[in-house]
């Protein structure tokens, strides 16, 4: 476990070295990192051999929901304060989470800053006096650093996404809906009709897609995950074909529970689903995330939905990429 770490850390530095010879709009040395990647600072390799590091690789090593194979929520690598305060390139990176057993403090506490040496950079800092402290403090604001890290996640690609943005698909969202999302290039409009978007990206090893559908509000039945499986079930069979002749797009709940979860979603009311999809009539498949949300305005609900297809490769990073895109979304006036 230890080796494993220190050889993410060093395949890391190379991408350090080079933020802090390069600059955003903020003045400050960009961060880098690999995506879904944390740097764990603590007093000593003791405390991250021991519970305190057990802890920590419990939950951030726990993994990431309905991939259908095993990728963790984060990569970590270790590194003690000492040393870390002595590199200054490791501090350029964008996920940072500091770990202080300080027995002159009374009792544990958070801390949490962004773009402390680089930008965007999340960074979080537990003290506490002892380790057994610090356990059941992290067991009560571990879901807490996770939403601070992931959104770190999505800060990051967005911006990147921003740079090399496709404004022409970004138009015809928003002509469509009323809402903008940062679309990097390579997507391209796959099918459009009043209400309902396609949105693709197709490579030699992989692909990833967009759906984007509204339709009237009528009741709250719309944030019922069995609605909302309905919804995407019969968008898919009728808009989302596969390969083969008579093959389409659908969700597959006989393998995999799907998750679905109440959330503020840039400020609104949403359900995040989560789950596999595979296509009838053939064998191909993946995950995806969905968000179902009110437009007020309009009175319309609003679902946009994330898939990957990446045939015997990881995911997870493809995933989040269409998590980012989503969180993106900004209502146009």
């Amino acid at each position: 476990m230890k080796n494993r770490f220190n050889v993410i850390l060093v395949l890391t530095i190379p991408l350090l070295i080079w933020s802090c010879n390069s600059s955003n709009d903020t003045g400050m040395p960009r961060s880098s990192g690999k995506t879904a990647e944390m740097v764990v600072v603590t007093n000593n390799e003791t405390k991250w051999e021991g519970m305190i590091g057990d802890s920590i690789r419990a939950f951030f090593g726990q993994d990431y929901e309905v991939l259908p194979q095993s990728e963790p929520l984060f990569e970590m690598a270790n590194m003690q304060i000492a040393k870390f305060n002595e590199t200054k390139m490791l501090k350029a990176h964008h996920n940072i989470f500091i770990v202080d057993i300080n027995p002159k403090v009374k009792k544990a506490s958070i801390e949490a800053k962004k773009d402390v040496w680089a930008s965007p950079q999340s960074l979080v800092k537990i003290e506490a006096p002892d380790d057994p402290s610090f356990i059941n403090f992290f067991e009560e604001k571990k879901d807490v650093i996770l939403n601070i890290f992931m959104e770190s996640e999505y800060e990051r690609l967005i911006k990147t996404f921003k740079a090399f943005r496709d404004r022409d698909v970004q138009k015809s969202i928003e002509g469509n809906f009323g809402f903008t999302m940062q679309i990097p290039s390579g997507f391209y409009i796959a099918k459009q009709l009043a209400d309902f978007s396609w949105i693709r990206k197709e490579t030699q090893n992989n692909s990833q897609g967009l759906i984007v559908y509204t339709y009237d509000f009528v009741d709250t039945l719309a944030f019922d995950q069995a609605r909302i499986i309905s919804f995407r079930n019969n968008i898919t069979q009728e808009y989302i074909p596969g390969p083969s002749e008579g093959s389409y797009m659908t969700v597959a709940d006989e393998f995999s529970p799907v998750i679905s979860k109440r959330i503020d979603f840039n400020g609104r009311f949403a359900v995040k689903t989560m789950g596999l999809w595979r296509l009838e009539g053939d064998f191909m498949g993946g995950p995806f995330v969905n968000y179902t949300f009110v437009d007020e305005k309009r009175n319309k609900v609003i679902t946009i939905d994330g898939y990957v297809y990446a045939p015997n490769a990881p995911k997870r990073d493809l995933l989040i990429q269409m998590d980012a895109i989503i969180h993106s979304l900004k209502f146009v006036n």
